[in-house]
């Protein structure tokens, strides 16, 4: 029995000390390789100024090109924009930008439909998976993106995201591959031209959510709330839109300004490059002109 027992606690005891050294090892794959997606590189930005900062949804990282406010205002300009975010996953990186004195001059938020949703993207709750335990990462966020209390434990985080932060990714860290899109600037462009819709707009727009008010707070005398353009063969555009105004009367409308140039459009959600450019000249124009 006792042969047994140190049997079972010596095997018990290689587990607890292979997960903690994997953990650590995956922890310092991410936290000191060269950045492979939007939240790694928020996570090892400090101490430094950016002008404007552009906030939301592939609706911003399809959209709008650094490249081209830098050159129309002369200022710095990073794109933040996340494929399938939610409010709540550009609340966490604004408050991630202010924990790590990351300063700026306006912030620009791509209000949308999304504003119906009141809560994170699992795409980005793996992405963030390796931070948890950092200074970027402070402990509102913590208790507000409600992790199992399992991912307490050594290791059990990243198996448990495995697809996005697990053993591929730790690899191509190692290797310092590098990421699909320049992350100094943020822009990734469509290519092609379409409408295809994909389901249809909401009617009505939630009048309250939580990763905008989180923002507000943090953020509120220089957060600028605006619209991207949505084709107008999308099923309640216009009803949406005006609901959306009305409940978030600050928003800039610019939903319907490629109405006549259907060129623009890679698909009715999103613009294809030629159109992004054309939307971030107007938009720095209109915005970001003092």
């Amino acid at each position: 029995m006792t042969r047994f027992l140190n049997h079972t606690l010596f095997i018990i005891l290689t587990l607890v000390v292979t997960a903690l050294v994997i953990d650590k090892v995956y922890t310092r794959a991410f936290n000191t390789s060269n950045p492979r997606n939007k939240v790694q590189f928020i996570s090892q930005l400090r101490n430094t100024h950016i002008d404007y900062i552009f906030l939301g949804s592939s609706r911003v990282e399809n959209h709008i090109d650094c490249e081209v406010v830098s050159r129309i205002t002369g200022k710095s300009c990073i794109n933040l924009g996340l494929q399938g975010s939610k409010t709540n996953d550009s609340a966490v990186f604004l408050q991630m930008l202010n924990n790590n004195n990351v300063s700026y001059k306006k912030v620009l938020f791509q209000l949308d439909y999304a504003v119906n949703f009141d809560a994170y993207s699992p795409q980005f709750k793996s992405f963030i998976t390796p931070y948890l335990n950092t200074e970027s990462v402070s402990d509102n966020i913590i208790i507000d993106l409600n992790n199992p209390f399992m991912y307490r434990l050594p290791f059990v985080r990243y198996a448990a995201n495995d697809k996005l932060s697990g053993f591929r990714e730790v690899i191509l860290q190692l290797f310092d591959k590098p990421s699909r899109i320049d992350l100094s600037n943020g822009f990734e462009g469509k290519q092609g031209i379409g409408r295809d819709i994909k389901g249809n707009l909401p009617a009505t727009a939630k009048a309250s959510n939580r990763g905008v008010l989180w923002m507000k707070k943090l953020e509120n005398n220089n957060l600028i709330f605006y619209t991207a353009p949505y084709c107008s063969q999308a099923t309640n555009r216009d009803i949406f839109n005006k609901d959306l105004i009305a409940k978030y009367p600050e928003v800039i409308s610019y939903i319907d300004i490629f109405d006549n140039t259907p060129q623009y459009y890679s698909d009715c959600g999103h613009l294809n490059i030629t159109g992004a450019r054309e939307f971030t000249a107007i938009l720095t124009e209109d915005l970001l002109i003092d």
